[in-house]
């Protein structure tokens, strides 16, 4: 229990020395604490509490946390969603994650994969973070998406996705975002 406090609290640090961009101003996240999991958002992004009303529905899975910056360029704001489901087979954040990519190759539209990394989740679960460029569909504008997975207790998955602009070169700190997350 200690170590994995000296961890947060590590990383803690560590992001908030790296967070810079004009969208945050102070360097600070802020930990939402799910019944299941816990994640830090920048602290000036804006949860979306009325997700069943405004997002489109998911087809099984359920929506646990939508949230968008409130710093809109170009008509357009970062934001991040996190699915969940019940795991139907037991398997691996890493093969989860490989699974989604292949799916998202064909689920979106001029998908171009621009990088893969590997990545370890605060609770040191490892798993793969997928960067590339898509459309939703013929009217959205392309944009980057670096999306994971993590399967938790070996009972539910998490699909973790932050979209960007295409301007965004530097998605290092949106990596360690996603590493934020941690299942209870």
């Amino acid at each position: 229990m200690i170590r994995n406090t000296i961890l947060l609290i590590f990383i803690s640090f560590f992001l908030f020395s790296c967070w810079s961009s004009s969208e945050v101003s102070e360097s600070t996240l802020i930990k939402i604490e799910n019944k299941n999991f816990n994640f830090n958002i920048p602290w000036n992004w804006e949860i979306i509490e009325d997700k069943e009303n405004i997002l489109p529905k998911a087809k099984e899975w359920v929506i646990e946390l939508a949230a968008t910056s409130k710093t809109v360029v170009s008509w357009f704001s970062n934001n991040i969603l996190i699915l969940s489901d019940d795991l139907k087979k037991l398997t691996t954040s890493k093969d989860y994650s490989i699974l989604n990519n292949m799916w998202a190759e064909t689920d979106y539209l001029e998908y171009k994969k621009i990088s893969t990394k590997d990545i370890v989740f605060s609770d040191w679960e490892p798993s793969i973070v997928y960067e590339f460029e898509a459309k939703y569909n013929l009217d959205t504008p392309k944009l980057k998406f670096l999306q994971t997975a993590s399967v938790c207790n070996k009972t539910k998955w998490y699909f973790i996705t932050i979209a960007l602009p295409t301007s965004v070169t530097d998605t290092s700190k949106y990596v360690e975002l996603l590493s934020t997350f941690w299942c209870k």
